[in-house]
């Protein structure tokens, strides 16, 4: 039977060093340095684990209430999400050794935690030459022993804002807590819980900063009901921002659970029912639909704006017209891209910039300084949502929704060719229709205001059912894009990695008087390290990013994959690699080391970036 001493007290909430409480508050406690509390949490409330001053650590225990020898179980907990660390979202829960679901996590504004280490313990001090300090394990045994809990030497503990991770040789490596001020996390009970919180006292390794501090514990009412999201922050200096969703979410969400967070968004895997090769073939065959809201828009208006994007961005903007855009990218001193995106041209002196991070409007802003360029920029990405239509059957799904306001080159859907837009309306919604994409095929994205995405969402799912449409989650879309030799962030390219290294030196007007980055791209032009190749590979196994490219039997490497895919109209394994110029040429047979890289090879030859439609007859259509 289990015990039922006092539970510590729920302390006022005077404290002035918090962010403000989520929601109703129904318990809250204080952890000093290198203590530790026990609290109980019913089923459905939520608990909110703080970092009170930033960089400290405080393990976690959870148990059963109706039978503590049922306990948080890591191994179990890993084993089930296939995730070292359970992540907000479909993969969010902690489970029993019984495989019984006992936490979820809800939010998380750190992202960095450990949960296959044991809290800190005795004999670690003591091997570190500091017999009799305080350790979290301890502290445990200390608070669970009026519960008849037995003690243990040390604790398997979640540890939540403890930087550890596996380095690639196997070896556990840790470092500073990269957890700001106010930072948590926030956990659902599934079951009734005894829960252990601790704030960790390390003091001799920088793991708390070498200043342990204190934790904050706040419990929530059941009957709260608080999104699920992932913290992110744009520059070192911004706020913490939770995932949000989109325009079109609701509906997805009654399609599909297999959400995941992608660059500040809740946003598709795949689709019940269809799945990522359904998907693809709708695209490829017929139109599929996606919601791609995760890009950044910024408005570019001012006497100076053209001046910015001239030296911004790596197109020639003077020869955009109204109602044209330009794919290219955003460049730094040393020539590495910073983002790619697109320049829509709205007005004579207004533009438009659509790429994929916040962080894109500090760089602009920061070239306007140093130019002293008058000029305005205004994000308007939570004005402006966006669904891709694509397909060889979206201009017909279109075409008798749209009507194109006057003032463009294009009167009617059927005028509106490859990178041109226009403002309109889509079945009466007002819209921006872009003949632009992200798949290789024919297609548009269309902006809406977050308002009437909904709405948006359900006249294009009618409109396109008697041709076959489908919704379309990001594996399907990842595929394709692969195929169609298009460049994904963090991947094909970085802000160490040139344009002419990442295949899209042709997005680069070198004619121009001056822009950031010019001086650097002219050296590395005749001699890029590396250019961005397709391989085909012999088998049907998938490579991997960061996967070797070797010569023919040879262990030294001449490249590295960077995306890779199976393709399905082309019935091969594919993939895009950064390969060094002496290796590049079409026909080339170069191997791909899997596994150790030596173990075994698969052979690959060299052929186009883009394996699919390479001369962009079906998008240009």
């Amino acid at each position: 039977m289990n015990l039922s001493p006092p539970i510590p007290k729920s302390v006022p909430s005077s404290y002035t060093d918090l962010p403000p409480p989520l929601g109703k508050v129904v318990a809250e406690y204080r952890i000093s340095p290198g203590t530790a509390i026990v609290y109980l949490v019913q089923a459905g409330q939520y608990i909110q684990i703080i970092d009170v001053e930033g960089s400290q650590c405080s393990d976690f225990l959870a148990f059963v209430e109706s039978d503590y020898s049922e306990e948080i179980d890591g191994t179990v907990t890993r084993t089930l999400n296939g995730l070292a660390m359970p992540q907000t979202g479909l993969l969010g829960k902690y489970f029993s050794q019984n495989m019984k679901p006992l936490l979820e996590v809800m939010q998380d504004t750190c992202g960095r935690h450990d949960s296959f280490l044991l809290a800190c313990t005795a004999k670690y001090y003591e091997d570190a030459g500091y017999p009799g300090h305080p350790s979290c394990s301890e502290n445990f045994n200390r608070v669970l022993q009026p519960y008849g809990i037995q003690r243990r030497s040390g604790w398997a503990a979640i540890n939540f804002f403890f930087n550890t991770e596996v380095d690639c040789t196997g070896a556990i490596v840790s470092g500073e807590a990269w957890s700001r001020p106010g930072d948590y996390v926030l956990l659902r009970a599934s079951q009734d819980l005894l829960c252990a919180s601790s704030a960790c006292p390390d003091e001799i390794d920088p793991v708390n900063g070498w200043n342990p501090t204190p934790i904050h514990v706040r419990i929530y009412d059941a009957a709260e009901s608080f999104p699920k999201a992932i913290g992110r922050r744009a520059t070192a200096e911004s706020p913490v921002r939770l995932t949000r969703s989109s325009g079109f979410t609701a509906r997805i969400q009654t399609l599909t659970d297999d959400l995941t967070e992608y660059n500040g968004f809740w946003v598709p895997n795949r689709f019940a029912h269809h799945g990522i090769q359904d998907e693809y073939w709708a695209l490829r065959e017929r139109a599929a639909l996606m919601d791609l809201s995760a890009l950044r828009k910024f408005d570019v208006t001012g006497t100076d704006a053209f001046n910015l994007l001239q030296t911004a961005f790596s197109r020639d903007v003077s020869k955009l017209a109204i109602g044209q855009s330009a794919y290219g990218c955003l460049l730094n001193l040393h020539g590495g891209i910073i983002d790619d995106g697109i320049v829509f041209r709205l007005t004579e002196q207004d533009y438009r910039y659509v790429g994929n991070f916040d962080s894109d409007e500090v760089w602009l802003n920061r070239i306007a300084q140093q130019f002293s360029f008058q000029v305005k920029i205004q994000s308007i990405s939570h004005l402006l949502h966006n669904l891709a239509l694509q397909g060889p059957r979206s201009r017909d799904i279109l075409r008798p929704l749209v009507i194109l306001d006057p003032g463009y080159a294009a009167n009617t859907l059927d005028d509106l060719a490859y990178f041109r837009f226009a403002t309109g309306t889509i079945a009466g919604i007002p819209a921006l229709i872009s003949r632009t994409g992200y798949t290789g095929e024919l297609g548009y994205e269309l902006f809406v205001h977050p308002d009437r995405g909904a709405e948006l969402w359900d006249v294009l799912m009618q409109a396109g059912a008697p041709f076959g449409l489908l919704p379309m989650g990001m594996l399907a879309l990842d595929r394709a894009r692969i195929e169609a030799g298009l460049l994904a962030a963090g991947r094909e390219f970085d802000d160490l990695t040139s344009p002419y290294q990442a295949g899209i030196g042709w997005a680069v007007a070198l004619k121009k008087p001056s822009f950031i980055g010019k001086a650097a791209l002219e050296q590395i032009k005749p001699h890029p390290p590396r250019v961005a190749v397709g391989l085909v590979l012999e088998g049907n196994e998938v490579a991997s990013h960061g996967q070797c490219v070797h010569p023919v039997g040879e262990n030294w490497r001449v490249g590295t994959i960077t995306s890779a895919t199976f393709s399905p109209i082309l019935n091969r394994s594919i993939a895009l690699a950064q390969i060094v110029p002496e290796y590049s040429a079409a026909g080339t047979l170069l191997e791909i080391g899997f596994m150790d890289g030596m173990k075994r090879r698969t052979r690959a030859i060299v052929g186009f970036l883009a394996a699919y439609d390479p001369t962009k007859s079906r998008v240009k259509a």
